[in-house]
């Protein structure tokens, strides 16, 4: 199996923990299934698995249970991050191209979506023009109106514009459920304190039901981003749980024989909000437990680096490297991710200085090195000295060994608009024999290199990648969607392409 070099290690570290917490698990332990799952990238299958047992299991075999889920839903969050940063420029460019159109079938709900995706990237100018535009027009339904207008508030008031944001919503009734739960979304996007909003949000719900409704995609979304940005995680993976997340949230009708499906911008963000919070959750109570409470520190280093927190991630490294009996390539990790931390709370010369000597002693550790420029990477330092190194090591490197240190030189480039070196590198890390497989090969590398794949307009090898994906997560389908959207406006585009 193809797997970055922490994910080896964490791996590793599970299976001694679990051993060390409560002794050598059976085949048949759904806590060791569900570690099968996790090995597999079916993060969301062995959440599924897991996580409804949790409350029947003994008081021994809860700490080790609730660590694997904290392990679990980590990796899941990192790897729908990866899937709405790479889903934010292909839909831009889709609904751009969308709202540009001028003809008698242009499309009058391209504004609406694309202002989302530009709120999405803290454009709030250009997203605020786009809504009022929207909201002013004639030929869009009351319901769209009022997301508009819901939207639009959210964006003044993330513009410190707090009284046009409350004339704007106070234009929006709030009765209707649909239009509660939209409330209650922007809210939580916005920071709004004063507001109880899991309340609106759970009687919203309970609104529907009571009418004998289903909630429809778009309102579920607004429900999940409620819950996910306003501290109950544990909602919003109920929802996950209960409905399915990969259908259109509104389809705009151009005729008998057309139609557009539009997909909410912000959902795989929210997705790997609420997974990143019920992460941290899991592993703060596991780290409540003697025997856990050190390896816990190890995860929640990650998840605390992932959630921005730096402070909180340095001292739970700290406590993780106080530790005297840990192999050296745990404490390498540890001390990789600590100097990130270092480095974004301005200790930048101390990060240097260790980023500096894990890589003098990488001479026979490609994965070391690996972890150097992912870890420098994240803090969004300069990493140029690493890069070199790297590429001189990759070039004389051969074999499966230096599969992380190729990875993590792809993603720098990606992250560097380098998309021709980005394939080179990314490639060089895939597994041949499996090129697609996401049990096979680290999904949130794979989502990197469809990215670099469709920057190259090289859509067919993209759509084949995001396929693949689609099979254990559906929501990917949005992905799809926009870039057959844009490939069927290009028709000029180099490269074939396979609709699927």
């Amino acid at each position: 199996m193809m797997m970055r070099a922490h994910d080896i290690f964490r791996l590793g570290l599970l299976t001694l923990l679990l051993t060390v917490a409560a002794g050598v698990l059976a085949a048949e332990d759904v806590t060791a299934r569900a570690m099968k799952l996790y090995e597999k990238h079916a993060y969301e299958e062995a959440g599924r698995l897991l996580r409804p047992q949790l409350a029947a299991m003994d008081s021994i075999s809860q700490p080790a249970a609730r660590l694997t889920l904290g392990m679990i839903y980590l990796r899941s969050a990192e790897l729908y991050q990866e899937l709405q940063r790479s889903a934010l420029p292909i839909e831009m460019d889709y609904l751009k191209k969308l709202a540009g159109q001028k003809n008698a079938n242009a499309s009058r709900y391209a504004d609406f979506f694309l202002a989302r995706a530009l709120l999405e990237e803290d454009k709030l100018a250009e997203g605020v023009k786009l809504l009022q535009r929207f909201a002013g027009g004639s030929a869009v339904t009351p319901a769209y109106k009022a997301y508009a207008n819901v939207e639009l508030g959210a964006a003044y008031w993330q513009q410190k514009q707090s009284q046009q944001a409350r004339a704007v919503w106070g234009t929006v009734g709030g009765k209707v459920p649909a239009e509660k739960a939209a409330l209650a979304a922007a809210y939580a996007t916005a920071g709004v304190q004063e507001r109880h909003l899991q309340d609106m949000a759970d009687e919203a719900m309970a609104e529907t039901k009571k009418q004998g409704k289903v909630p429809d995609t778009a309102m579920l979304i607004n429900l999940l981003r409620a819950y996910s940005q306003s501290g109950a995680p544990e909602k919003a993976l109920d929802l996950l749980a209960t409905f399915e997340y990969r259908n259109a949230s509104y389809i705009e009708s151009l005729g008998q024989s057309k139609s557009i499906n539009f997909y909410d911008p912000g959902l795989l963000g929210s997705i790997a909000q609420a997974h990143l919070r019920m992460a941290i959750l899991y592993l703060e109570q596991a780290g409540r437990d003697p025997k856990l409470g050190n390896t816990a520190a190890y995860f929640l280093a990650d998840a605390y680096l992932m959630q921005g927190k730096a402070e909180q991630s340095q001292n739970q490294a700290a406590l993780f490297l106080a530790q005297s009996q840990m192999p050296a390539q745990y404490r390498d990790h540890a001390r990789s991710r600590q100097a990130a931390a270092q480095y974004l709370s301005g200790k930048h010369q101390v990060a240097n200085v260790i980023w500096m000597d894990l890589a003098e002693q990488s001479a026979n550790r490609p994965e070391l090195l690996a972890e150097v420029i992912l870890s420098c990477m994240q803090a969004r330092a300069d990493c140029a000295k690493f890069e070199k190194r790297a590429v001189a090591a990759s070039e004389t490197g051969e074999g499966k060994k230096f599969f992380p240190l190729s990875v993590a030189l792809g993603k720098y480039y990606l992250a560097r608009k380098d998309y021709a070196r980005a394939v080179l590198y990314m490639e060089a890390g895939r597994d041949k024999a499996n090129k697609n497989k996401i049990d096979v090969n680290d999904p949130v590398m794979l989502t990197g290199l469809a990215l670099a794949y469709y920057h190259n307009k090289k859509f067919s090898e993209s759509l084949e990648i995001y396929f693949e994906m689609s099979k254990q997560y559906p929501v990917v389908r949005q992905i799809q969607d926009a870039m057959q959207g844009i490939y069927a406006m290009e028709q000029q585009s180099a490269g074939d392409v396979k609709i699927f």
